[in-house]
C-alpha cells in the first residue's frame, strides 16, 4: 500500500492504521481487497471524507490519497509529506500523535463505480478512435476544398492540364484517406496519406 498525503490546515483527528488492503480511517474500515490492478474507484465511492482523490491498485499497489490535518506549527514533514509506504498496524502519520487504536467498523465502499482496467483500456480506444475520426474527416474537408473548384473548371472545360492532373492527385488522395479503416492495425497505427503539393 501507497500512502500519498494531502496536507491542510485543520484540527480534525486523524488516526491510520493498516490490515493488508485494509485502511482503518479514525476507525472506519475500509477493505479495498476486491479492486482488482489496473483499476479505479472513484473517491466519492468511498465513504470517508479523508480520502480526496481516487483509489487505485497499480501494479499490485493499492495507492491511496488521504487528507493529512495539520497544526498551524506542524513540522515540515506534515506540511510536505512524503509518500508512507506502512506495514500493518497503526500508521505514524508526520505531525501527529499516534493515539489508542479504536474499534473498527466496518465502511462504506460502491463497488458500483469502480472503473476497471479493461473499461479504461475500452475508453482509452474509443478516444484514440474519435481523435483519428476527427483528424480523418479534418483531411478530407481539406482536399474537398481543393477539388471543388478543379472540378468545376474541368466540368466547365476551362481546367488546364496542371490544373486537371490536380484535380485527379486530390481525387486520389481523397480515396487513400477513405481507405484508412483498412490498414492493418488502424486506428492504432496508421500510414497517412500525403496531400498533394
Amino acid at each position: 500500500m501507497i500512502l500519498k498525503l494531502s496536507p491542510v490546515r485543520s484540527d480534525i483527528h486523524l488516526s491510520v492504521a493498516k490490515t493488508g488492503d485494509i485502511l482503518e480511517v479514525n476507525g472506519v474500515a475500509l477493505d479495498f481487497s476486491r479492486l482488482a490492478d489496473g483499476a479505479t474507484l472513484p473517491a466519492e465511492a468511498v465513504g470517508c471524507n479523508f480520502v480526496i482523490a481516487p483509489v487505485e491498485r497499480i501494479n499490485g499497489d493499492l495507492v491511496l490519497t488521504l487528507m493529512l490535518p495539520h497544526d498551524a506549527d506542524a513540522p515540515q514533514g506534515a506540511r510536505f509529506p512524503v509518500d508512507l509506504y506502512p506495514a500493518d498496524g497503526q500508521v505514524q502519520l508526520p505531525g501527529l500523535e499516534l493515539g489508542d487504536r479504536l474499534s473498527a467498523t466496518a465502511g462504506v465502499i460502491d463497488w458500483s463505480q469502480v472503473i476497471t482496467a479493461e473499461a479504461k483500456a475500452q475508453a482509452a480506444a474509443e478516444q484514440l478512435l474519435a481523435t483519428v475520426v476527427s483528424e480523418q474527416a479534418q483531411r478530407r474537408a481539406v482536399a474537398d476544398a481543393a477539388i471543388a473548384p478543379l472540378q468545376d473548371a474541368v466540368e466547365l472545360d476551362e481546367a488546364t492540364e496542371a490544373e486537371a492532373a490536380l484535380l485527379i492527385d486530390w481525387k486520389r488522395y481523397r480515396v487513400a484517406l477513405s481507405r484508412l479503416p483498412d490498414q492493418e492495425g488502424y486506428p492504432n497505427d496508421i500510414d497517412w496519406p500525403t496531400p498533394p503539393a
